[in-house]
């Protein structure tokens, strides 16, 4: 019989004691998040790069949607394993292991020469990313307390803004330069340098023995079935378009419910028996992890759908150039990182009124876009478009790293790996989610007609799908997120 983890021990300054040697917290977390910032990075890069992969490797529709999804759906699907398998074996060995894999992958990407090739190492990227992403919350909660952990956790979301950042706007000044002729390879290539620095670092600087005791092994019959599960719901959400919505994609759909049904049942056998669930259930009864869980899953579906119709508004419907997109995109970003910044710290003393407010100022900053496009009926002067979008980012920034800060630093240390893996997939399936319902809704608009005027029309009436969900967040955090003294400690 597998046995409950024990929770781990900690020093004044909040590092898990080490057999390694005394934890160098913000070293530890620089490593950390170099690894991270290529998730995101290269989840905003290829964008930018499908047209010269298409043109250079001779890849079909088909082809070039895999090498999105390839990467998309083991990250989803691998999530909640691997942050539960950090819980048990250690974060130290996770981040090794996710960091040497993706620069593995990307080397296989940078090398390939046909679709099949690069669709394998993106599938690669995405497993080795799931691997890592779901270490950094726990070694921020584990390795920092206090104010300082606001701190880590500004820091975090200021790497996740540079890279949502840098991805497009990097990329389409790389695929310009084409440096040394290797075109759209040299945005792989860059992985190598930073993800070898993560582990270099982590080797010198991380702490040895954060693994739990007790060595509490991974049931994987729970793991079949959650990935199963996801599997059936994550797949149709993200090839529903080019399978056009046929009746399979929804009776896969429909059997992904008594799959994942049966998961929760023994993950509650498990955890009434005394042995290690793959998925702590304890969380769901925490208030704030359920709301925050259901507030981000809202957010990031409307986010991630919103920067998909808005590229494609620019670059097919104005013809914008790649570098230019990045350059207009980039306010919001930039707006993020500098809210973030400002509001992690002020997370625990402001609470749900400024993640509220950031949602309003998301909904006001999209409803406004809407307005001056649909008004105009012709696209609107780059400066307002930018302005439009540094407010949507300025309230993302009040609400996204606090609302992660409120609702999951709070969880049992022994739990905060399940937390963060299940968090995470919430999020990958309200991406997917919000792509595959407002992609239909674009384009189901866009019918067509391939005019200027049309596409900035019916780009003004899918906003209004986004003024909804945010507004939607707004007030599920008003209703349901407990204030600061009803917040589980």
């Amino acid at each position: 019989m597998t046995t409950a983890p024990a929770r781990p021990r900690h020093d004044e300054g909040g590092a898990v004691p080490a057999t390694g040697g005394p934890a160098r917290p913000w070293l530890v977390l620089s490593a950390v998040l170099a690894g991270s910032f290529l998730h995101t990075f290269d989840m905003m890069v290829i964008s930018v790069a499908v047209p010269s992969i298409q043109e250079g490797l001779g890849a079909g529709a088909a082809a070039t949607q895999w090498m999105l999804a390839g990467y998309t759906l083991p990250f989803a699907l691998l999530l909640i394993t691997f942050g539960r398998l950090g819980d048990a074996v250690g974060r130290r060995r996770m981040i090794l292991l996710g960091s040497l894999s993706f620069s593995a992958a990307s080397a296989l990407c940078a090398v390939a020469t046909d679709p099949g090739v690069l669709i394998a190492g993106r599938v690669w990227q995405g497993a080795s990313a799931a691997a890592l992403t779901p270490q950094v919350l726990p070694v921020i909660v584990l390795l920092f307390a206090g104010k300082r952990r606001g701190a880590a956790l500004g820091a975090q979301a200021g790497v996740i803004a540079l890279a949502t950042v840098s991805g497009p706007l990097l990329g389409g000044l790389l695929l310009a330069a084409d440096l040394g002729g290797l075109g759209w390879r040299t945005i792989f290539l860059l992985n190598l340098p930073v993800g070898l620095f993560t582990v270099a670092a982590v080797l010198r600087w991380y702490p040895r023995g954060d693994a739990s005791p007790q060595r509490p092994r991974l049931d994987m019959g729970s793991v079949t079935l959650a990935t199963l599960g996801l599997l059936l719901l994550i797949f149709p959400l993200v090839q529903g378009p080019e399978l056009g919505w046929s009746a399979g994609v929804f009776a896969l759909m429909a059997l992904a419910v008594p799959v994942l049904a049966a998961t929760v049942r023994r993950q509650l056998r498990r955890s009434r028996g005394g042995r290690y669930p793959l998925i702590a259930m304890s969380l769901f009864r925490r208030r704030s992890f359920v709301a925050g869980g259901l507030a981000n899953f809202l957010l990031i579906g409307g986010v991630s759908s919103f920067f998909l119709v808005f590229v494609v508004y620019l670059q097919t419907g104005l013809g914008y150039a790649p570098e230019r997109i990045g350059i207009v995109t980039a306010a919001w970003a930039l707006a993020a990182a500098v809210a973030s910044g400002a509001t992690v710290p002020l997370a625990r003393r402001v609470g749900r009124p400024m993640l509220v407010a950031g949602a309003v100022v998301m909904a006001v900053a999209t409803a406004t876009l809407g307005l001056t496009l649909g008004l105009r009926g012709e696209p609107a002067p780059t400066w307002v478009v930018a302005g439009c979008l540094a407010l949507g980012g300025l309230g993302q920034g009040m609400l996204s790293p606090p609302l992660y800060n409120l609702t999951l630093t709070d969880v049992p240390k022994a739990d905060v790996g399940s937390a963060s893996g299940v968090f995470g997939m919430l999020t990958q399936v309200g991406a997917a989610l919000g792509v595959a319902i407002v992609g239909a809704v674009f384009y189901g608009l866009l019918g067509g007609s391939d005019s200027a005027a049309h596409y900035t029309r019916v780009m003004a009436l899918t906003l209004i799908s986004h003024v909804t969900c945010f507004l939607a967040v707004a007030v599920i955090l008003q209703r349901f997120l407990p204030g600061p003294a009803r917040r589980s400690t």
